[in-house]
């Protein structure tokens, strides 16, 4: 099944709860969250005691994305916030698949992410460990920028890669309805949208539900 996956970051922060009870009302089943500490990425967004807040108050699954410089010292408080679904940069640690591995043994779904200058193939050691490899479409933590068209390549390379295993392919970036059908029929599975989704939801919500089947 594909799902859209919105993007916490490009909501109105003003009236979250607001919008996230909307978007549950809509069918939508899991929110993105993105987790920046201004290191990894320029900007700082939705640390450990935030998601922790998020979690109580939505009834979706959280999807947090740890845009953050070595990972393995912060997520024991990411396991604390109860999200679902933890990915972790391929780039941020010498260390990821021991950020992996604690993911697993807490019984969440573990992915991996890669920025768009990370060759697709560094992946092969862990495919057997991850339930879903998130590809980044654009330059992580920095806003106003556009969807690399090279990603439906990189998601074709990657579903090749993966072959028979039961992962699934996720994308983040600079998405809209249209680049959503590519990466789907490229052979992605799970699409992050932001601001095309929060700057008019009511004119896109239904369009993007339909591309969930």
């Amino acid at each position: 099944m594909n799902q859209i996956l919105p993007s916490l970051f490009a909501a109105d922060l003003m009236n979250l709860q607001q919008e996230c009870t909307c978007l549950y009302e809509e069918g939508f089943q899991i929110l993105h969250v993105d987790m920046m500490d201004g290191n990894f990425v320029p900007h700082i967004a939705f640390g450990p005691e935030q998601i922790k807040s998020i979690k109580k108050q939505v009834k979706m699954k959280l999807d947090v994305h740890m845009m953050v410089s070595a990972p393995e010292r912060q997520i024991a408080s990411v396991l604390e916030t109860g999200a679902e679904m933890i990915s972790v940069h391929y780039e941020s640690t010498p260390h990821v698949r021991y950020v992996i591995d604690q993911i697993k043994q807490h019984g969440r779904k573990a992915g991996v992410v890669i920025n768009p200058g990370t060759d697709t193939s560094l992946l092969k050691p862990l495919l057997n460990t991850i339930d879903y490899v998130l590809i980044m479409s654009i330059n992580p933590g920095r806003p106003n920028q556009t969807f690399i068209e090279e990603t439906i390549d990189r998601i074709r390379e990657t579903k090749e890669m993966i072959g028979d295993r039961d992962i699934q392919i996720e994308v983040d970036g600079g998405v809209d309805e249209d680049i959503a059908r590519k990466c789907i029929e490229a052979g992605a599975s799970m699409i992050v949208i932001g601001s095309y989704l929060f700057a008019d939801n009511k004119a896109h919500l239904k369009n993007l539900k339909r591309l969930e089947k």
